[in-house]
């Protein structure tokens, strides 16, 4: 398998080139903010861009579909019902075949309704879902409600899965499953009660904790 995390710009979005080396089939992941350099990357490795997949329809993972699809014409998947336009549709537990690589998908609801993961072999595409040390924004209870079960869900995979965020927004790129159950503030709330009481205050707690 071909797996690189790439830099999108933006909000420090990252976005993931995917590609299966026996069939040179490969997805682009959250392009966003850096279109062009999905298609120049996969040329590069001699890859056929046949995909995009968003892991949840806000702009600042979407934006970038058109520019992709102007050049290429392929096609877009993404969670069933998700608010943005979209050519193939997954759910929870759906195998997504990539050539010959496997794609299970993740219903991760809370901070967007149509959020998912992405796993691959040994590595865990979190979208706005997890950070590395942090979790995504919500906006209302119901939201924080949904994003700790999704998180919750998430925490029984395998403790060696690779996690590899939307944003790079922790201390650094990527981190593991084990990693977030021993060191992430939110992953390390008892309750449901508690979670939503760090978010609620959560920039007290960082400038408390040093955390940027």
């Amino acid at each position: 398998m071909i797996f690189e995390q790439i830099n999108n710009g933006g909000d420090r979005n990252f976005g993931y080139l995917v590609g299966d080396e026996e069939t040179g089939m490969a997805a682009a992941v959250d392009p966003s903010y850096n279109p062009a350099y999905y298609i120049d990357r996969a040329e590069k490795l001699k890859l056929t861009l046949k995909y995009i997949i968003c892991t949840h329809s806000h702009h600042d993972h979407v934006n970038g579909n058109d520019h992709i699809i102007e050049q290429l014409g392929i096609e877009v998947v993404m969670y069933q019902d998700a608010e943005y336009f979209f050519d193939i549709e997954v759910k929870d537990g759906d195998i997504f075949k990539l050539g010959t690589l496997d794609l299970r998908i993740i219903h991760t609801p809370g901070h967007c309704q149509d959020g998912m993961c992405i796993l691959i072999e040994n590595k865990l595409i979190t979208g706005d879902t997890l950070f590395v040390g942090k979790v995504g924004g919500t906006d209302l209870e119901e939201g924080a409600r949904l994003e700790y079960e999704s998180l919750q869900q998430l925490m029984e995979l395998d403790e060696n899965l690779e996690v590899y965020p939307g944003h790079d927004f922790g201390a650094q790129p990527s981190s593991t499953i084990g990693y977030e159950k021993r060191n992430n503030p939110f992953i390390l709330q008892p309750t449901l009660e508690d979670f939503v009481h760090l978010k609620a205050n959560w920039v007290a707690y960082k400038a408390e904790h040093g955390i940027e």
